[in-house]
């Protein structure tokens, strides 16, 4: 089935997470990155977090990536791949309500209009700017220099999230290797991925490769899911796909936190990655 190019709603709207991030700016073969480093001062690996559509500064993104650094005693890359083109982190303040349908009175239907306008410029703007003949180029660079320079001597996983997960799947697919035969990456990890083709792209996968998915997903059809679940039963005990039930696409980066469920699905999917990084990165 082709991958659907267009977000769902569920792909640009959540909330935003209180919270400081604790890691570091700086810049990483090329690209603005967010670093958070590991506890020890010595890690023993590095995971390469691959964005949602409102990319490396939203704050949901950097607190994450600080706890997989200190859960998993790793270095936790979180490079800019859409080179400024994310979704302001200000519209998931604003998308719950414009993408309500009703209004109580036709003076807040007006008012919705120049922020309705904004939304649309904005997810256009987002989807020229991270068209797969943009990115994928980017993707692959900052991963096979990283695999010459530090990933040389220490394993490297990807974590990939709605927009990421597609090259969670291309990655872990190890179509592309260094010049001296190396795969890019160890292992990769996913939680609710959009534009994937499925079958193909999981059929493809080579290396381990976990997967976070709710039973609600609108990017990821659970009829998808029992798809992959059957693929991955066939290819064995180094792939998985675990189903959250009520989970919607995006839980893993921008439930809202005082909702107990949700925080329990986001938590889980937290767990889920932490627990597979530990496996494969040693």
């Amino acid at each position: 089935m082709a991958a659907t190019v267009m977000p769902c709603e569920d792909c640009v709207s959540g909330s935003l997470h209180t919270g400081t991030p604790t890691g570091r700016v700086t810049t990483v073969h090329g690209l603005p990155t967010y670093v958070a480093d590991s506890e020890s001062g010595e890690p023993k690996g590095i995971i390469v977090f691959m964005h949602d559509a409102f990319g490396w500064d939203l704050p949901n993104n950097r607190l994450l990536a600080d706890n997989y650094a200190r859960r998993t005693n790793c270095r936790v890359y979180l490079p800019d791949f859409f080179d400024g083109y994310s979704i302001p982190n200000g519209l998931l303040k604003h998308a719950d309500g414009i993408l309500e349908n009703t209004a109580p009175t036709y003076l807040e239907k007006f008012k919705k209009i120049p922020p309705a306008i904004y939304f649309i410029y904005s997810v256009i703007r987002w989807l020229f700017g991270t068209r797969t003949s943009v990115t994928k180029p980017r993707v692959f660079k900052f991963i096979m220099d990283l695999r010459a320079a530090e990933g040389s001597v220490l394993p490297i996983g990807q974590a990939g999230f709605c927009w990421g997960g597609k090259y969670t799947a291309l990655l872990c697919a190890d179509t592309e290797k260094t010049p001296d035969g190396k795969s890019l990456i160890d292992c990769g990890f996913t939680a609710h991925p959009s534009r994937l083709e499925v079958p193909a792209d999981l059929e493809a996968v080579k290396l381990p490769m976990s997967i976070s998915v709710g039973d609600v997903d609108l990017a990821f059809k659970f009829s998808q899911v029992q798809e992959v679940q059957k693929i991955f039963e066939r290819k064995g005990r180094d792939f998985e796909i675990v189903v959250i039930p009520g989970a919607k696409h995006g839980f893993a980066i921008r439930g809202t936190e005082k909702d107990e469920v949700q925080a329990k699905q986001a938590k889980q999917a937290e767990d889920q990655a932490v627990d597979w990084f530990n496996k494969w990165l040693k």
